[in-house]
């Protein structure tokens, strides 16, 4: 069987790893998540093959890889949709060979997956527990793939014997010029996202907002002050933070970092963390329409009180208190590690952060706002009180 497919040269950059492990960073729409499963798919037809693909969480992998697997096997006029088990999320080619689509939502069912490749998608989601599990698990090649937006504490960083790859946009002859317009467009609206995103390179954050310390976990003897929410929806993820507070210390974890949730999902997910205790959620106050259903539901969800320069309010809120991420927040760390101040086109720093990647630094600003003081005012201009 003959098969002619269009693919990028990150098809063989991993057919060529000199090693078991390999890393693919890339900066986006760089296409090496599309090579990477075709593959999948053809060491699939050649052989028998145990496929592992995971990812943080079902939805996500929904909407891209198993999408992208049927788009693709359609293309090669190979998909039969008789052979995907939608429930267990399995497809099984004719020569025996299995892909496989796992989240890394439920630790448990990761202890017995056994795979012959395994491959990480946005890997930089995952935490350093699951990794152990899956890669004790696999007998063959183990593939990560990531965008180069990890903080040094991070997991990948410490990974040894991997050969690495670094694709862009401009390896992907596949590209639509509105899209690449787009990409080149950083450069000029925002140098560091172009350096990151356009050029795939880790960039060293100089203009640091936050200080912080990555941790084991929140101590026992930590108080739980409150939930942070701020919603997305397609573009931006919804974020959910718990914040914990001991004496001048503060411990934020990260409990929801997810696209595409409405607000069913959203309220199953803080059922998930609060259970049936009434615990104080504060949302963002653009979300009106989200927080009143939300209190609907049950749920003891307020908007947060802003004013004039609420952005620097609630840094230097935060700011007063020593913050703590556990490790295992991977997306928490990352966003606190690359959240920096603007710079003008002298190279001199400015008095407001960038207004990018800060999700669920948002979250965090509007639990430490509402909670982490009384009486708050900020410049005289505007006072938030706590009820």
């Amino acid at each position: 069987m003959n098969l002619e497919i269009n693919t990028t040269i990150t098809y063989s950059n991993q057919e060529n790893s000199p090693t078991r492990t390999t890393i693919h960073y890339g900066g986006t729409r760089s296409g090496k998540s599309y090579a990477l499963l075709q593959w999948c798919i053809v060491k699939c037809l050649e052989g028998k093959e145990d496929v592992v693909i995971v990812r943080k969480t079902i939805p996500s992998l929904k909407r891209t890889i198993v999408k992208d697997m049927e788009d693709i096997m359609q293309s090669m006029e190979l998909w039969n949709a008789n052979d995907f088990n939608i429930t267990d999320r399995i497809y099984t080619f004719y020569t025996g060979s299995t892909i496989s689509f796992i989240s890394t939502d439920n630790p448990e069912k990761l202890r017995g997956l056994k795979s012959s490749i395994l491959w990480l998608e946005e890997a930089q989601e995952i935490d350093e527990e699951s990794w152990f599990q899956l890669r004790i698990r696999c007998t063959g090649p183990i593939i990560l793939s990531l965008n180069p937006t990890i903080s040094p504490h991070h997991w990948i960083r410490s990974i040894e014997d991997a050969t690495q790859y670094f694709t862009t946009f401009r390896n992907n002859p596949y590209l639509e010029k509105e899209v690449v317009n787009s990409i080149k467009a950083l450069e000029r609206t925002n140098p560091k996202a172009w350096r990151v995103y356009g050029l795939g390179e880790f960039v060293q954050n100089d203009k640091a907002v936050f200080q912080f310390n990555v941790v084991d976990w929140v101590p026992d003897d930590a108080e739980f002050v409150c939930i942070g929410l701020d919603p997305g929806y397609s573009a931006d993820p919804t974020a959910i933070i718990s914040l914990f507070r001991k004496d001048r210390e503060i411990y934020l974890v990260e409990n929801c970092y997810e696209r595409g949730l409405v607000t069913n999902d959203i309220a199953s997910k803080l059922r998930t963390i609060i259970g049936d205790n009434r615990w104080e959620i504060w949302a963002d106050s653009a979300e009106p329409r989200l927080i009143e259903e939300l209190y609907r539901m049950g749920f003891n969800i307020r908007p947060v009180v802003k004013g004039k320069d609420s952005i620097n309010f609630g840094i230097q809120v935060l700011q007063n208190y020593s913050i703590n991420i556990p490790k295992a927040c991977q997306n928490l760390v990352n966003e606190f590690y690359g959240y920096e101040w603007e710079t003008d086109r002298f190279g001199r720093q400015m008095d407001r952060p960038v207004d990018f990647n800060n999700h669920l630094i948002d979250a965090a600003r509007y639990a430490a706002m509402m909670r982490l003081s009384q009486v708050a005012t900020a410049k005289g201009k505007y006072v938030i009180r706590v009820r």
